[in-house]
This record gives C-alpha cells, structure tokens and sequence, in this order.
C-alpha cells in the first residue's frame, strides 16, 4: 500500500475498526505507530484492506483522541487504567505514558506535589498550565523569559528548571496552592521533605 501523503487510514484494532489520517497516527514519529506508518515497520492488513494493530480494540479509542488531541480524555469514572498504561507503552508514546501514569498517582485527582531533591525544592503535578494559575511561579517564569533583573528590584523567589519548578522557599507556594482548592494529603521530613496537595478533577 502506499505509504506517502496525508490519506485516511483504516485500521483494524483487536477487531475495533477505526478510520484517522497518517498526519495523526504519526504525530510521535518515534512511538512504533510513527514507524509503522511511515514504512520503517512492516505492516499488515485485513481482507479488507484495512492496516491490522494487534493492540486492544476498545482501549485505542483513548490512544487515539490523545494522538487528535494531544491530551488524555477520558469518560467519567474511568477505571481500566492498568490496560491503557499498558498500551501506551506498547504503542512506546512516551508523552501518553507519563500523562497515564500521573493520573494512576491522582487516582482521578488533581495533584501537586513538592519535594526536595539535591538541595532544591521541585514541583510535579498534573494541573495543567500551572505557570497561570500560580502567580508567584509566572512571575518567575516571566522573569526567567525576560532573562533581565533590570525588570525587577529583586530576583523572583521561584527559579524555573526544564520539567520541573526548582524553589528557594516552598513557603508562599503552600499558600497559592490551598486557594486553589487543594487539601493536603501527605507531609514528609527528612531526606524526603515535602507535600503532597489533590482535589477532585
């Protein structure tokens, strides 16, 4: 079949038929879907000619929406996350994963975690855009973006690092967190000093 150009693709998943475009199915040109259909994997198809993925039928409707979406929607009370973790990490879309695995952590909860790590103080969460809704964390990013102090009087509290927040004092954060909504769950000391904060998605 031919494998150049934008056309619609049929697929046949586990017995779930589908219908996407190349450009969607290979928007992680790394994952083995980017592969598969850019010919770099050998590929399959059915009596009626639609591509074969031996994945789970029902679970690559969610693969899916992700690949059209770039993010994880799911239905209310979604519970099979054991399944979709495993297929994305057969599909190897590494931004699926971690987006799974973060919300298997929340159990269906939004969450902020604060914790230190080599002598900085670091930020993971699931909340999206958490630049905007944290104002002393966009003040420093805007900050750091700026790349000028002469914007400011003084440094910002925050420093921002690639995939994380590293914090000089975690103090004000607890406090923009809680007006958020969040409740605290969990308080570690020690090696491991930090808070965990969720809320019902």
């Amino acid at each position: 079949m031919d494998l150049q150009g934008d056309d619609v693709l049929e697929l046949n998943v586990g017995g779930c038929f589908y219908t996407t475009s190349r450009s969607t199915i290979t928007r992680y040109p790394d994952s083995m879907l980017g592969a598969m259909f850019s010919g770099r994997l050998p590929s399959k198809v059915d009596q009626c000619n639609r591509y074969i993925i031996d994945g789970d039928g029902p679970t690559f409707r969610h693969v899916l929406n992700f690949l059209r979406r770039s993010k994880l929607i799911l239905p209310e009370g979604f519970k099979e996350w054991d399944i979709l973790s495993a297929e994305a990490d057969f599909y190897q879309l590494e931004d699926l994963i971690k987006l799974v695995e973060n919300k298997k952590k929340g159990k269906g909860l939004d969450f902020i975690q604060i914790h230190k790590f080599e002598r900085q103080w670091h930020i993971v969460t699931s909340l999206e855009n958490i630049f905007c809704k944290l104002p002393s964390l966009k003040r420093a990013y805007n900050y750091l973006k700026l790349g000028s102090e002469e914007e400011y009087e003084e440094p910002p509290e925050f420093e921002v690092d690639i995939g994380a927040c590293a914090l000089r004092n975690p103090m004000p954060m607890l406090k923009e967190i809680t007006q958020l909504g969040f409740t605290l769950e969990t308080t570690c000391f020690g090696s491991n000093e930090g808070w965990t904060f969720t809320r019902d998605c």
